[in-house]
């Protein structure tokens, strides 16, 4: 395998360093991982090259582990193969494109479902592409068949390789907003913790966050089918402005209506509250800005708020939430670096 030596030797450090660079770490693992950063000077390196080559990843199309392997060999030789000594702007350059086939190919196992299939008693590995948005991030995606995925903060949508017009399925942890290129028989599939949402053409939100106990379906224009991988009996036909609420816990579906517009307003810059929760609220801003946020009394979350978050910044929010919800919000900036700011909101 391409790198197999240096994967030995720094998958332990690389997975949680890429989990804190995608933001999959608990506080209290980020922590840890920050100052085991500090700690060690090789970890230090890791992450500055893991934060540079991400955000090169980010942007740029997936390559096969074939393409990957082969450009690098052909990389190698052509630079390795002269005698003469490299200038300094081409070892630069050879170095950063050395760690980015590097990261491909560790993001590309670390992301990768190991899932193995006998064909003519041959093996091959099923691998994953994966788009990844951190709290605080949003992105738009275009899939090979022409469908767009507008990602929320927190988000990663994920689909096999061999994805194409006649085999669309994407797994989904996370919220996005799903405009679906049109296909007939051939439709496109959403799965979400079990839950799969099947659709011909349509655009329709799921919110589908691990942590959560539900997943919510809108569907804005079209149809759509939900269904259940543990369960063959469910089964429901969604109408346009109807939101599907899917107890994880219970198997149980509500259906209500709702304005779809409202709710996936956040894929076009804007959240809107109307009468919201204050639970649901910080559960939303906490992602939209990439902040910490800690509820010090309970009795906070029995307020409701009302309101639409554009370009404000996160201290104009929580100055305005003290004023219309009655209570206190206590702003703190840490200046570490790679720390959050943090919010302590508490009843007056």
């Amino acid at each position: 395998m391409l790198f197999h030596g240096l994967f030995i030797i720094y998958m332990e450090n690389f997975e949680d360093i890429l989990k804190l660079v995608t933001g999959n770490l608990s506080r209290e693992e980020k922590k840890k991982v920050i100052a085991g950063i500090h700690d060690k000077k090789g970890n230090k390196e890791i992450f500055k090259k893991v934060k540079i080559s991400w955000a090169f990843l980010s942007s740029t199309r997936k390559l096969s582990n074939y393409e990957i392997e082969n450009a690098y060999l052909k990389t190698h030789y052509k630079i390795s193969g002269k005698k003469r000594k490299l200038n300094t702007t081409l070892e630069i350059v050879f170095k950063y494109a050395a760690i980015i086939v590097f990261l491909i190919s560790l993001t590309t196992i670390y992301y990768t479902n190991k899932q193995q299939f006998i064909c003519n008693d041959t093996q091959t590995e099923l691998s994953y592409v994966s788009f990844i948005t951190e709290n605080g991030q949003r992105s738009k995606v275009v899939l090979p068949d022409s469908s767009i995925v507008w990602l929320n903060s927190g988000t990663t949508l994920s689909y096999p390789s061999n994805f194409s017009e006649q085999n669309r399925k994407v797994n989904l942890n996370g919220q996005a907003f799903f405009q679906v290129y049109h296909k007939e028989n051939n439709p496109f599939l959403v799965q979400a913790n079990g839950l799969i949402v099947k659709v011909l053409g349509t655009k329709f939100d799921v919110d589908a966050y691990p942590e959560k106990d539900k997943i919510v379906v809108v569907l804005e224009s079209g149809k759509v089918e939900l269904a259940h991988n543990g369960f063959e009996s469910f089964n429901y036909t969604m109408k346009p402005g109807e939101k599907a609420t899917y107890s994880v816990a219970n198997n149980a579906l509500t259906v209500n209506d709702t304005d779809a517009a409202i709710y996936s307003s956040w894929k076009d810059g804007k959240l809107i509250f109307r009468n919201e929760s204050m639970r649901n609220v910080v559960e939303k801003l906490r992602r939209w800005y990439n902040i910490n946020i800690e509820v010090a009394d309970e009795e906070v979350f029995s307020s409701i708020f009302s309101g639409t978050i554009q370009n404000e910044s996160y201290e104009e929010i929580f100055r305005y939430i003290e004023i219309v919800c009655d209570v206190k919000c206590k702003l703190i900036h840490n200046y570490e670096e790679e720390a959050k700011p943090e919010i302590i909101i508490s009843k007056k």
